[in-house]
């Protein structure tokens, strides 16, 4: 989960507010120009403006909504390039950001000059050494959601090999030895100045601070444990969960990181304290896991500024290659030394765990939307994809089975169309030796199914999600474990664990009660994990809601708050479209799934 970067979250919020602010769409052009040009000298809102704020609900249809949007974006977006251009000095730039900041977005001045003087540095350099950047390429990309588009935009492709003779293909049997046990860990965004008591109901994007005060009321009190407002993840609790997992499970064959170690308090990030919160909890890992082989992946909260993995070529002042060189001291410690090559240059590695069994670990953070680099450079970042076909080729002559391992999961809806169109097309190539995916980020209890891309009815390969361990927003803590085969490396079976973080925090005094909530093939009547069987699984979730609404449970965790705000039939579906999209496309068109008229 990230908080956006500033201009997107600026963009954002200012442009809801322009495109209502007129009766008739012609007047739109001229609005904006005329108030973001006054913006620059002064802090005045017109009355109309004010009003039009009123009027935003009144637009509904999505289409007529995008469009607009779009429309808009290009025009504020052109302000802001025409005054850096013009001449505007750093000052100046920082001083209009502000404005528009505390005029238009919600997280008041803490925030706003927060996000403006972690990211200005980064805005200037691409605005200063982009020099074709345009006002459609800026808006595709941050606002890709909303169908926004780019005419002139680069179609990058990824070479791929011509498909082997599948006679050749080595199927190994399941084997009759006992299975792996994989432990998925993701998501625990520590937060070092979690204080139990503080206000969980504060104005700033991320709470349970002593900075935000003490609560209005008691239910506004942050728990000992977590909170399911706005909120990250104490140490204590870090703690007590490693010590669960020593006492409630015998051992781990494998552990699985899939990213996110920094907390959500984006617009007060420094790199001193991110390297801290990592290396505390990489060394914690190492502790409590001992020799056990744990595989680690970057998250989009890892770098400083948030979100943004520069291009190697860069400035050092704008560069985040320091976050590579990080990772590649502190994995060594479970990684072999041939990894370090690959993630100096991109934090991403392959190692090949035992014969035949091969780890991909991806840094899919390039392609989210928010990483305003993407703005600079978005062509195959850090020749990943590239090497991703090079080193499945080999694996595939080799008769090697692989697991991906990836923050960001296939379909992600802010995750580079382009980048996610050309992973998709890797994993169809590839998918008899891609046993199965393994993802984090969204905070959500998922399951993505790749379907063949000439038959849709079969599915050919598998990715999942195993929540996370924060509670950001309204959800129960978790972890997952998975029973796979020790020869075909399929994902035999998982179990999901959580505990009630209402009942938790009731006794601080107390160990949270963990429990299983929920076996995979028990919970979604599956006799085995095949694809047949996922092709089944798919079906009957599309016409069986009582199904559907256990999904929609689990995604949460069967927390309070998120079980309370429900699921209507237009959510159902949208849940269900969303399992078997796997490019960004897709999902943008399951959001625009529109309620069933009769």
């Amino acid at each position: 989960m990230q908080i956006a970067s500033l201009i997107f979250l600026f963009l954002a919020s200012t442009i809801t507010v322009f495109v209502a602010s007129t009766h008739t769409y012609n007047d739109i052009p001229q609005i904006i120009s005329n108030e973001v040009r006054e913006l620059k000298v002064t802090k005045k809102i017109s009355h109309n403006l004010t009003r039009a704020v009123n009027d935003l609900v009144k637009i509904k249809d999505k289409k007529t909504s995008n469009h607009l949007f779009c429309q808009t974006c290009d025009l504020v977006i052109r302000q802001i390039i025409a005054y850096r251009r013009s001449g505007a000095n750093k000052e100046s730039m920082v001083a209009f950001f502000r404005k528009l900041c505390r005029t238009f977005a919600t997280w008041g001045g803490v925030a706003c000059d927060g996000y403006i003087n972690i990211e200005i540095d980064t805005v200037l350099y691409i605005i200063d050494n982009r020099k074709d950047l345009t006002v459609h390429r800026v808006c595709a990309i941050a606002f890709q959601p909303k169908n926004c588009t780019d005419p002139n935009a680069h179609k990058w492709t990824v070479d791929l090999p011509p498909k082997r003779k599948t006679v050749k293909t080595h199927h190994p049997s399941h084997s009759e030895a006992s299975p792996l046990k994989v432990l998925h860990l993701t998501d625990f965004h520590y937060d070092p100045l979690y204080e139990p008591g503080s206000n969980a109901a504060c104005n700033v994007p991320l709470c349970c601070q002593k900075s935000n005060g003490p609560p209005s009321k008691a239910t506004n009190a942050a728990g000992y444990w977590g909170d399911y407002h706005v909120c990250d993840t104490p140490w204590h609790s870090i703690t007590e969960l490693m010590t669960h997992l020593k006492d409630a499970h015998k051992t781990f064959d494998l552990i699985y990181y899939t990213g996110d170690i920094v907390s959500h308090r984006s617009w007060a990030t420094t790199k001193d304290e991110n390297v801290k919160a990592i290396k505390e909890l990489f060394q914690l890992f190492n502790k409590t896991f001992k020799a056990t082989p744990l595989y680690p992946i970057l998250g989009n909260h890892e770098p400083h500024p948030t979100d943004f993995y520069s291009p190697g070529n860069v400035t050092s002042k704008v560069s985040t290659q320091w976050i590579f060189d990080l990772m590649a001291s502190e994995w060594k410690r479970w990684l072999p030394d041939e990894t370090k090559a690959t993630i100096l240059a991109g934090g991403y590695y392959t190692v090949l765990v035992k014969p035949k069994f091969r780890i991909i670990a991806l840094n899919s953070n390039v392609c989210f939307i928010s990483n305003l680099w993407l703005l600079y450079h978005d062509e195959d970042p850090y020749d990943q994809l590239k090497w991703l076909v090079d080193v499945l080729t080999k694996a595939e002559k080799d008769g090697e089975k692989v697991h991906i391992l990836s923050h960001i999961p296939p379909g992600e809806i802010q995750c580079l169309q382009r980048w996610t169109s050309q992973f998709r097309k890797i994993v169809d190539r590839f998918a008899p030796i891609i046993v199965a995916h393994f993802n984090g980020h969204t905070h959500l209890d998922e399951l993505r199914l790749f379907r063949d891309p000439t038959n849709h009815k079969k599915i050919i390969n598998v990715a999942y999600n195993a929540g996370s361990f924060t509670t950001f927003v309204g959800f129960n803590p978790n972890y997952r474990t998975y029973d796979v085969d020790a020869n075909t490396l399929e994902v035999l079976d998982y179990d999901h664990y959580t505990y009630n973080l209402t009942k938790a925090n009731q006794n601080k005094d107390k160990d949270p009660e963990w429990y299983k909530l929920y076996s995979f093939k028990d919970a979604y009547g599956l006799k085995n994990t095949t694809y047949d069987s996922l092709t089944d699984l798919i079906g009957r979730m599309s016409r069986n809601r009582t199904l559907m609404q256990q999904y929609f449970r689990y995604q949460g965790r069967d927390s309070d708050p998120y079980t309370a705000q429900g699921c209507d039939d237009t959510c159902l579906r949208k849940l269900v479209c969303g399992i078997t999209a796997v490019e960004a496309s897709e999902s943008i068109q399951c959001q625009n799934i529109k309620k069933r008229t009769t």
